[in-house]
């Protein structure tokens, strides 16, 4: 994932008012169109779970010459019912499936003094498992008034009664220590590292895989507690061991329930350290367990090179 701030420009761009109307006073905000590039502005439905979207944000001054300045923008996304997976009751009632208590807090940030105008545009997930989100997207000024736009995206994922949870999942090589990918398994969410800054370190409580470069090009998969990692200000780094198995890409097909996805780790080859999965190559299957007791499969399954180097990751993970 990346985000740009780009300075205010003139563009053909259409900008969309999304779900939300726009109270007065405050600074305005808006979300703009796009086909070329594609830029998401409004509410969708899909069934690709774990897909990625970019979105582009335009924040203004209510008065851009004389008026209060902006000073915040923050972008929250809320959960309906659960990021992560679960297993639906039988008979399905909706009382006993869990609900999401918090939002998540994907940006929180302060702007430049006397900044008047912003655009700032960023490429996220979605979610992985069936459900809606809700992203929500607000601007503050100097004088604390806000205002804010909103979408809705939806997944219908036909994979949801499995009794494990599997999607597929690009992570995108880091430039700096500063842009490196982070990875929920359970949930299947991938974070940059502005998510999980200062002011947004409750996040940092639930990343389990890190994507560690190597030296001449090569990559491996760390848990946040590896000692290879420098994740300064963490206080919490949670410790995802890591398996080697002899699976191949059809093994990893094969591996279609929790008590064999359980087995495949308790068979595996424990690793030195356990968390770090070492150099990965195309094709080659690791089993994994998170701090949490997940248990699970990586099938590492090519290491694209455009439009950014990345590695494309089959999940399979218990619920």
């Amino acid at each position: 994932m990346r985000y740009r701030l780009f300075p205010l420009l003139a563009s053909p761009l259409l900008l969309l008012a999304a779900c939300n109307p726009e109270p007065n006073p405050g600074p305005r905000i808006d979300l703009v169109g796009s086909t070329t590039p594609a830029l998401l502005s409004a509410s969708r439905t899909s069934a690709v779970p774990a897909d990625t979207f970019s979105t582009r944000v335009f924040a203004e001054a209510r008065d851009t010459v004389n008026g209060p300045a902006l000073t915040r923008l923050r972008i929250t996304v809320e959960y309906f019912r659960n990021r992560n997976p679960y297993i639906y009751p039988s008979p399905y009632n909706p009382d006993q499936v869990p609900t999401e208590d918090d939002p998540l807090v994907f940006l929180d940030s302060l702007l430049p003094a006397g900044k008047r105008a912003q655009v700032f545009q960023y490429t996220a997930g979605t979610r992985s498992t069936s459900g809606q989100e809700t992203w929500n997207f607000q601007v503050e000024d100097t004088e604390g008034a806000s205002n804010q736009r909103s979408y809705v995206l939806t997944l219908r994922n036909p994979d949801s009664l499995l009794t494990y949870h599997r999607y597929t999942m690009r992570l995108q090589a880091p430039l700096t220590r500063k842009s490196r990918s982070y990875l929920a398994l359970s949930a299947g969410l991938a974070l940059p590292a502005f998510a999980l800054g200062p002011r947004t370190a409750q996040n940092r409580d639930s990343i389990d895989v890190v994507y560690l470069p190597l030296a001449a090009g090569a990559r491996a998969l760390a848990a946040p507690a590896d000692p290879a990692l420098t994740l300064r200000a963490w206080t919490t780094r949670r410790r995802t061991e890591f398996r080697r198995t002899t699976l191949n890409q059809a093994g990893f097909t094969a591996a279609d329930s929790q008590a064999e996805l359980v087995d495949a780790f308790a068979t595996g080859t424990p690793l030195t350290p356990t968390t770090n999965t070492g150099v990965l190559t195309k094709g080659q299957v690791v089993a994994f367990r998170t701090i949490t007791n997940k248990t699970g499969l990586l099938y590492i399954e090519d290491f694209p090179t455009a439009p950014r180097p990345a590695v494309l990751l089959q999940v399979r993970i218990t619920k």
